[in-house]
């Protein structure tokens, strides 16, 4: 009837056409409730990932321990004549340790250390016979440890340092600047014996004690002894290192209470 109007707007187009949109209709309805289910599951998925990424982070975490480790070196060179561990030198960076079965862990580093060797003056004039030798290095020691009662570790491994800057002193000036391609390596490798020991909480004190493998360099000395010269006499490191180390992501050992009973 003119000015009615429909009350289901479908059934207002004639028969075949009303059928085709209601087709339409349905099946858009079906595509779109399929679409949103498989949204939903991809959302869902990505969702379950990330909360499994993550929880298996948190997870891995828990293995890590963070190692912060600041102290010094005491060092000598074996070979250019200059005996004792007169040199200091700084010995700082980071690491981190991974539990590896039981009582036995693993460390790896990430180290500046000062080496070198100190000859003290003898006579106080300008031939007093001084002599300094600095030798910085980047290091990465890698170590193996064995803990008792999660206070005391002893260790053993190895480390590799690069040689970034030498220098020398004697009778106190300045010689030449080194030349690090041709008298010293620029490599070093070192066999490393360790010890820590807890001593407040996260606190440990480091004593590790470290030695070239390989000659670091050769150069003509002459013997303290003789007064001759020695002809490309072979150097090595020789270093003591003494350090704190604070634990992160490690839990101390618990005090035990001790048992109720009568006395």
């Amino acid at each position: 009837m003119p000015g009615s109007r429909c009350q289901n707007p479908v059934s207002c187009f004639p028969g075949r056409l009303s059928g085709f949109i209601k087709v339409q209709i349905q099946s858009g309805w079906w595509c779109l409730m399929t679409n949103a289910y498989f949204c939903g599951m991809k959302k869902m998925s990505c969702i379950l990932l990330v909360i499994s990424f993550f929880a298996f982070v948190q997870a891995e975490a828990q293995l890590f321990r963070g190692e912060l480790i600041a102290g010094f070196n005491k060092s000598q060179v074996d070979g250019d004549e200059a005996y004792r561990f007169k040199k200091y030198g700084l010995n700082f960076g980071v690491g981190v340790s991974v539990p590896v079965y039981r009582n036995f862990f693993s460390s790896m580093e990430l180290i500046y250390s000062e080496k070198g060797s100190k000859l003290k003056a003898s006579v106080n004039d300008s031939m007093d016979g001084s002599y300094r030798l600095n030798l910085n290095y980047v290091e990465v020691p890698v170590l193996f440890y064995y803990t008792d009662k999660d206070v005391i570790s002893a260790g053993a491994g190895f480390s590799w340092g690069r040689l970034i800057n030498a220098n020398e002193t004697e009778k106190r000036y300045t010689i030449a600047p080194v030349d690090l391609d041709t008298v010293y390596s620029r490599n070093d490798w070192n066999a490393i014996a360790d010890l820590r020991l807890r001593i407040y909480k996260n606190l440990k004190v480091n004593v590790r004690y470290a030695y070239s493998i390989r000659r670091i360099g050769e150069r003509d000395v002459r013997d303290s002894e003789s007064g001759q010269w020695i002809l490309n006499n072979k150097q090595y490191n020789n270093l003591w290192t003494f350090r704190l180390i604070y634990m992160i992501n490690e839990k101390p050992p618990q005090k035990k209470k001790p048992d109720a009973g009568f006395e």
